[in-house]
């Protein structure tokens, strides 16, 4: 059965909230930064269970995400010499992942070799940076998986962002 979510945050925000609802706009899960000089972690919640933090590596060559969640722990690494953002996953029940996008960050589909678990997409031109998910994968640690590999590419797109401006 296909799980369809919606994530979004505001682009200038200073600490940071993103709501991951469903299509009737009903909170599923929420993530919530902190304020920290240099790597903040961000709590990813399921009603009142915390169910993942997420957290950036600081010296690392290439941008990549230490997650401890309810479904283990891993990374997120992205890819040093790719053309569009792809990533890997490093570790963990999903080990071996791949999440990737297209040019303009407007589509991203997170698979496993040929099978596919999720894929997001997004508007162009839009106040808050936000992208349809449809969960193709059934289970809870699908849509977990999902929802950290969005909040990750999310975090990552602000925290360019930032550095540029």
């Amino acid at each position: 059965m296909v799980t369809n979510l919606v994530i979004s945050n505001k682009l200038l925000s200073l600490r940071g909230r993103m709501n991951i609802t469903d299509l009737s706009d009903q909170l599923m899960y929420e993530a919530v930064g902190e304020f920290a000089f240099l790597s903040p972690t961000w709590r990813i919640s399921k009603g009142a269970e915390q169910v993942a933090t997420v957290r950036r590596k600081i010296l690392s060559f290439v941008p990549t995400w230490n997650i401890n969640s309810d479904i283990g722990e891993f990374a997120i690494k992205r890819k040093l010499f790719s053309f569009t953002r792809k990533y890997n996953v490093l570790g963990g029940p999903f080990s071996g992942v791949l999440i990737s996008g297209n040019i303009w960050d407007l589509k991203f589909n997170i698979s496993n070799g040929s099978e596919t678990i999720a894929r997001a997409t997004s508007k162009i031109l839009t106040l808050r940076d936000r992208h349809n998910i449809e969960v193709i994968k059934s289970g809870k640690e699908a849509e977990l998986m999902t929802v950290i590999a969005m909040v990750t590419l999310h975090l990552e797109r602000k925290s360019e962002t930032e550095d540029s401006s």
